[in-house]
């Protein structure tokens, strides 16, 4: 009889929302928080860089969608992450 030894199952452990709004930064992939690059009242850009992630032994910086002051940061370097997560939050 087959048996599934490493079986996805979705959802994740954390306890870290959803994003749903446009200040809410999140990643696209699962990894790692290799480096945390903004701080709590820092004015951001868009584009601008707020985070780097570690997916698959790749780098990735994780951008600002727009442009604000940032108000809450839910990760510290070392952190496993999901897509869709909220990490970041910007206020317009």
């Amino acid at each position: 009889m087959f048996e599934p030894l490493n079986e996805f199952v979705g959802g994740s452990a954390s306890k870290r929302k959803q994003a749903s709004e446009p200040g809410h930064v999140s990643t696209a992939m699962p990894g790692n928080i290799v480096d945390v690059l903004v701080n709590v009242g820092d004015t951001v850009k868009a584009g601008q860089s707020v985070l780097i992630t570690e997916a698959m032994k790749m780098e990735t910086e994780v951008q600002a969608a727009i442009a604000g002051k940032v108000v809450a940061i839910h990760v510290i370097k070392g952190d496993r992450v999901n897509p869709g997560e909220i990490l970041i939050e910007i206020e317009a």
